[in-house]
């Protein structure tokens, strides 16, 4: 059986204690190794900011390329907000200033808001979730409908919306938001938005939406949802920029630290190559790394040249993410937070009031 690690067994146990553990164990140490790089201190600081009252934004998207490690931005948002409360949260036992949900991929059609509910109420320490009660009130009066074995969507919204309320939460994190677009388009993508934007405003939360540029699209459905939502751009490490560069060995050096193998793991000479192999994300470097430890640990526990060049992506699946990245970047020299001007701001509204006028 497999041994769940979190942060605190990973920096309590030393190097001894870790190779005697299994293969199996040995694999999900490192799975669970997670590094605070400087991409993700950049992240953070940003989402930070916009989640404060009166920042001027409702919803924030995080968005970046695939494998380059959103879902560790979420992870360490989570710790840095419940170390901030830490206080507040022995005073009052009922507070939880952060609920993260991911949006799920159910299977079905359409987007299940049933099950996203659930999951939000499950991480707000809400109770009977499927038992909730949908209560309506007309012409003054109170009518609770019966539970019944699985409680009405609106049931469940009204429960998160009080949970929300009295657990003082201000900010809630949806990983995987790109499901909110799956098999939707039109309308039913716009009452998705207003239904993420309503929460927002009646609880008085900061919505963070974790995805791909997909996202992106999210901001053209209207003016509103526009002037509300700051984009946040988690970008990958570039080969062509030293700072980048440096950046990147030092990540490299900090995960093989971490590998549990014999001896010193020095990776320094593959460092170019791995950037370049990993599109400069930090995911997959991880992941490129976990492929070459099951290989190492298989063949006796020394990590070669030969298991790294295995745990590589393949060139089809490395020209996909490279073309689905170029794409991505290419948008967001105009649409992420701070990437505005005066001078590009003045140009759009002309361009744009011409457009209107009908003039060429």
């Amino acid at each position: 059986m497999t041994t769940h690690f979190s942060n605190q067994d990973i920096e309590s146990l030393n190097k001894e204690q870790v190779l005697r553990l299994s293969e199996e164990d040995r694999l999900a140490y490192f799975h669970a190794v997670r590094l605070n790089h400087q991409k993700v201190s950049h992240a953070i600081s940003d989402l930070k900011l916009m989640a404060r009252p009166g920042a001027g934004s409702d919803i924030t998207l995080l968005v970046g390329p695939t494998g380059v490690g959103k879902s560790t931005v979420v992870n360490v948002l989570r710790e840095h907000v419940l170390k901030e409360n830490q206080a507040r949260m022995k005073e009052d036992r009922a507070l939880i200033p952060i609920a993260v949900a991911e949006a799920p991929a159910s299977g079905e059609r359409a987007f299940s808001w049933r099950i996203f509910y659930q999951r939000l109420g499950e991480s707000l320490q809400e109770p009977l979730m499927s038992k909730k009660q949908e209560t309506v009130t007309k012409d003054g009066r109170v009518t609770v409908r019966p539970a019944s074995n699985s409680a009405t969507v609106a049931a469940l919204r009204t429960s998160i919306e009080k949970a929300l309320v009295y657990r003082k939460t201000s900010i809630v994190v949806v990983d995987e938001a790109v499901h909110l677009l799956r098999n939707i388009q039109g309308s039913t993508l716009e009452n998705h938005m207003d239904a993420i934007k309503s929460l927002a405003n009646i609880c008085g939360v900061n919505m963070i939406l974790v995805g791909s540029y997909d996202l992106v699209g999210l901001v053209n459905l209207s003016a509103q949802v526009a002037r509300r939502t700051t984009i946040v751009h988690f970008p990958r490490y570039f080969g062509d920029e030293d700072r980048d560069v440096h950046a990147f060995r030092k990540v490299l050096a900090k995960l093989s630290g971490y590998l549990p193998l014999e001896g010193e793991v020095d990776l320094s000479q593959y460092a170019d190559d791995l950037m370049q192999a990993c599109v400069g994300c930090v995911g997959i470097l991880k992941d490129t790394l976990s492929r070459a430890l099951a290989l190492a640990l298989r063949d006796g526990g020394k990590l070669t040249e030969s298991h790294l060049e295995k745990a590589i992506l393949s060139p089809m699946q490395l020209k996909a993410i490279l073309q689905e990245t170029l794409e991505g970047e290419k948008l967001m020299r105009t649409r992420a937070f701070g990437s505005g001007s005066f001078k590009a701001s003045a140009e759009q509204s002309r361009d744009i009031e011409l457009l209107v006028a009908g003039e060429p």
